[in-house]
């Protein structure tokens, strides 16, 4: 019996070398288990924002800090727009998700997403008025340390 044992520790040991030289860890495993569960774990309770503002000048500014899932929301009606979003900036969150949906003669939006997981940001903005004053600005900046970065940004001068 105990030569039937010595025998399956040498090819565990084998097996373990093989591995090694094909470039797998213990390491490298756990990095991957870990960027796993970070991106397939259920939903926390997190930080949740939603601003509608319509006017004839409006600003907007959302800051969630925090290891929890981050989603904002803002949609702006008016001649001047303005709407500033940071996510996990000070305290990286789990995931972002940013949304700003804006119209006016001016539209300005800038978007910035700090995570462990995934970070998405979509900025849609639609010009009107006189052509020569309309103007369209928007600018995300994005790290993510195991997930996914996504940005969308459409833009239309009518």
């Amino acid at each position: 019996m105990s030569s039937e044992y010595s025998h399956d520790v040498a090819d565990v040991e084998d097996d373990i070398s093989n591995l090694t030289r094909k470039g797998y860890s213990m390491r490298k495993l756990f990095l991957v288990s870990v960027a796993a569960f970070a991106l397939s774990s259920t939903a926390q309770a997190g930080n949740s924002s939603t601003t509608v503002q319509v006017g004839v000048v409006n600003s907007a500014s959302t800051t969630q800090n925090g290891f929890t899932n981050s989603t904002s929301s803002t949609s702006q009606l008016g001649f001047f727009n303005s709407a500033n979003t940071q996510q996990g900036t000070s305290s990286p969150s789990l995931n972002n998700a940013s949304s700003v949906n804006q119209a006016g003669i001016q539209n300005s939006a800038s978007t910035g997403q700090v995570a462990f997981g995934n970070n998405h940001s979509s900025i849609t903005q639609n010009s009107f008025g006189p052509a020569f004053l309309q103007n369209n600005s928007a600018s995300t900046g994005q790290f993510s340390l195991l997930g996914i970065n996504t940005s969308t940004v459409s833009q239309t001068a009518h």
